[in-house]
């Protein structure tokens, strides 16, 4: 009786993937789009190196981040890289690899490809819901998360690009986009890891709507990353350092007095009302 049971249950305990064997797949199918990306990063970066820059190779340029590293932070441009990939292969993998690939599937591609633009592009931009989020509670608390998060956004972004120029600010906009649609959908990596984190015990007294409101800030603040981006070669000298390097100061100065200024008014508030009662 004991080895029929232990035999039935022998199938079932099969069908549960393990974890290597889900990391396998993953990587599985993340090899094609990795192998496009790092040829094209190749590709791109010879011709630069070879003098060759021909107006017509800028926009190949930006949707890789092909050139980020070639000048200023190697580190940084390395890790923005890294980023773009990461979002390369999430965008490859929810359009092609995670659906069936038969005669029918293959003469819909136009459609399904349409249909996944409008729900995962043109849905999210510009992004409503992570500004209505900044505006919906307008506490001093929630202010200051999201300028935090825009603060943190600016400053990340020099280093993230390699030099902060405007063909490779593609990562700030993979970022806006991704993040974005993580804290629309509550699913991906960066809302998973939150998850974990408030799961914790010892993480139970975090407010979800604050942590929410950094990355929404984040999120919104590497949308004015590229625009930022773009004075580095269509304005003064002045302007760009001005604007990348003073307006994250500006807004952690305004996230750090939204947070500072209730516990000041408390604190003011206190001996006078203590007057009065005693009064």
């Amino acid at each position: 009786m004991e080895e029929t049971l232990n035999a039935a249950a022998q199938p079932q305990m099969k069908k549960k993937p393990g974890f290597w064997r889900t990391m396998l797949e993953t990587l599985k199918t993340s090899l094609a789009p990795t192998a496009i990306l790092a040829v094209l990063w190749l590709v791109l970066s010879w011709v630069r190196s070879a003098g060759i820059q021909w107006a017509i190779l800028w926009p190949l340029n930006f949707l890789t981040g092909a050139l980020a590293g070639m000048e200023g932070s190697a580190l940084g441009g390395t890790i923005g890289k890294a980023i773009l990939l990461v979002c390369f292969n999430s965008l490859f993998r929810g359009l092609l690899m995670h659906r069936k690939w038969d005669g029918r599937r293959r003469d819909n591609v136009k459609s399904e490809l349409k249909s996944q633009t409008k729900a995962q592009l043109l849905s999210r931009i510009p992004q409503y819901s992570n500004l209505k989020l900044l505006w919906k509670d307008r506490s001093p608390r929630m202010l200051a998360a999201g300028l935090l998060g825009g603060a943190l956004a600016l400053a990340a972004y020099p280093f993230l690009t390699g030099d902060g120029s405007p063909v490779n600010s593609m990562v700030c906009v993979a970022l806006f986009l991704s993040i974005g649609g993580q804290i629309a959908r509550q699913r991906g990596l960066l809302i998973t890891l939150l998850n974990l984190l408030l799961a914790k015990k010892a993480l139970h007294t975090v407010n979800r709507g604050f942590i929410d409101r950094i990355f929404a800030g984040f999120a919104v603040g590497m949308a004015v990353a590229v625009p930022v981006s773009v004075t580095k070669t269509a304005a003064p000298a002045f302007v760009w350092p001005l604007l990348a390097w003073g307006l994250p100061v500006l807004l952690a100065a305004g996230g750090v007095l939204c947070l500072v200024m209730p516990w000041w008014r408390k604190k003011k508030a206190g001996p006078a009302g203590g007057k009065e009662a005693r009064a």
